[in-house]
């Protein structure tokens, strides 16, 4: 699951310049001393646009390296998916960005898809704290993960999402499973990989 919303380094890229022009005073003479030499437009948007750039590459590399892989889950019982399954509610909720995915296959049947976004203009807490899912919350059963700042999971029917955010990076889980216990065991059994996959301070 990945909303680091990087289709916003093309929005920062494409901003009007507030660059001042020189003005001589109503009524005064032409001055004979230098005008002060301004940087052209695209002089002045180096820095900022090098800097988003750099930003934005950094957390799509976050964004990257927080999707699950099959040694993740090789003691999970799951294999990697043909197609993706249609996203719960929950997932839906999650604003919108340039997320990265993984889906895969349970021996029951059951199946977990990931989805991992990043955020370049804010934190993944602060979207974490505005989403609103529906159905239960999901009891995780333990403190907060290590490498996670914040966490929170529901249950709905057969459906049990997790969201775990870190830095810019939002990592979310999604299992469906025939039975709603099983569906919550297997999301909370994830919780502990995945946060160990979100960014590193």
């Amino acid at each position: 699951m990945a909303a680091v919303v990087l289709a916003g380094v093309t929005g920062c890229g494409n901003r009007p310049n507030n660059l001042e022009t020189y003005y001589d005073q109503p009524g005064s003479s032409p001055s004979t001393t230098a005008e002060p030499v301004q940087a052209s437009p695209s002089e002045a948007a180096q820095p900022e646009t090098g800097s988003t750039t750099s930003a934005a590459a950094e957390i799509a590399q976050q964004v990257s390296a927080a999707v699950l892989t099959a040694q993740d889950l090789v003691h999970q019982g799951a294999h990697a998916a043909t197609t993706r399954p249609a996203n719960g509610a929950c997932f839906d909720a999650v604003p919108s960005g340039d997320p990265r995915s993984a889906s895969w296959v349970y021996n029951s049947g059951s199946t977990l898809t990931q989805q991992v976004t990043g955020y370049l203009d804010k934190q993944a807490t602060d979207v974490l704290a505005q989403v609103r899912c529906g159905g239960n919350q999901l009891n995780m059963g333990v403190a907060l993960p290590a490498g996670a700042e914040m966490v929170r999971g529901w249950c709905e029917a057969t459906t049990c999402t997790v969201l775990l955010a870190r830095g810019h990076v939002l990592s979310g889980l999604q299992v469906t499973a025939s039975t709603p216990a099983r569906a919550s065991d297997a999301v909370r059994s994830l919780v502990q990989i995945a946060a160990g996959r979100l960014p590193k301070d």
